[in-house]
């Protein structure tokens, strides 16, 4: 479990199950689990089986464990994409509270319009213009490959756009790819990639 940009797909919907008395995902119907039968401090999903270390109660703003007490929390109080959800020690730190949204009072993804944190607007084509002289734009090639190259009008390898569901910048031509600073962010390097999992890089 880890902590990501809210994008409305079901790996980020959850539901309190009566029966079962955890937390499920919508994903595969798999329940909120301490690692390790409670061996642990890290977070997963997993098949239910009702063991105390499945068993969360919301309290306060607080995810805590029925038996051991402890509390679901971001690690090392860090808001970065993709940053590890454990059980901690209850500090009522901002890292370990939480509000839940039902999904009919949840605001819906947007489709249209200009995303203010990110400076694009969703869905809307455009093109990368380099501001040196010739200005050349950025084209994707060989579906990976990224290099500035002579505007050619309607050229959908020069095309990009604005994806608000995963926030990131996707070819209007290889539609299913997106930019990534390669290495998981460990490069200079910028290509494409059809693994979308809007991590930081």
């Amino acid at each position: 479990m880890v902590i990501k940009t809210p994008n409305g797909r079901k790996t980020q919907i959850w539901w309190f199950d009566q029966k079962s008395l955890t937390i499920k995902t919508k994903l595969n119907n798999q329940s909120w689990d301490i690692q390790n039968s409670g061996r642990t401090r890290n977070m997963q999903i997993w098949s239910t089986n009702s063991g105390w270390f499945q068993l969360f109660k919301y309290e306060g703003e607080h995810f805590i464990n029925w038996t051991n007490g402890l509390a679901l929390d971001v690690t090392s109080g860090k808001d970065k994409e993709g940053q590890a959800v454990i059980v901690y020690k209850k500090h009522n730190g901002a890292n370990q509270k939480w509000q839940v949204i039902y999904l009919d009072k949840a605001k819906p993804v947007p489709k249209t319009g200009l995303n203010e944190e990110f400076g694009f607007h969703i869905n809307r084509p455009f093109y990368f213009v380099s501001r040196l002289p010739m200005k050349r734009v950025i084209e994707a090639y060989g579906n990976s490959n990224l290099a500035i190259r002579r505007y050619r009008k309607n050229q959908k390898q020069q095309m990009w756009w604005f994806d608000s569901v995963s926030k990131t910048l996707r070819s209007n031509y290889w539609k299913n790819y997106c930019m990534e600073i390669q290495s998981n962010g460990g490069s200079s390097n910028l290509r494409m990639i059809s693994t979308i999992s809007s991590r930081w890089w």
